[in-house]
């Protein structure tokens, strides 16, 4: 067992969600720093994670590991089919604010924003 699962494991009182074990064996394929880059958070956020003790939004911090590394396809009606949920998360976080005049950005930004997935980053 590795220094995080055992970190997780007291942490989460030995009732680790999956998703931590998923966070956590990422991290030690990889590095803290790599996998809190590809989450688009902080090293922090994902240390105060792994040991249960962020005080954000933990249910937002789930949604991106599962949809990073668990990777369910999506539906997807604007892009006509199925999408990796990672490609769907990076679409709503760009729905956040219209910084492009792109055809397609703009036609994500609407149709992201009009998807019951969508909620924006104060709501959750």
């Amino acid at each position: 067992m590795s220094n995080r699962a055992i970190l997780a494991d007291d942490g989460w009182n030995g009732s680790v969600p999956d998703w931590v074990t998923v966070l956590v064996t990422e991290c030690d394929q990889s590095s803290q720093a790599t996998v809190a880059k590809k989450l688009d958070v902080s090293s922090a956020l994902v240390s105060q994670t792994i040991r249960n003790q962020y005080k954000g939004n933990m249910g937002n911090v789930e949604t991106i590991v599962r949809e990073t590394f668990m990777n369910a396809p999506v539906q997807c009606g604007a892009l006509g089919g199925e999408i990796e949920s990672a490609t769907c998360l990076t679409w709503r976080r760009r729905a956040e604010n219209l910084t492009s005049s792109s055809p397609m950005r703009v036609m994500m930004f609407h149709a992201c924003r009009a998807c019951p997935k969508f909620k924006p980053e104060a709501e959750e």
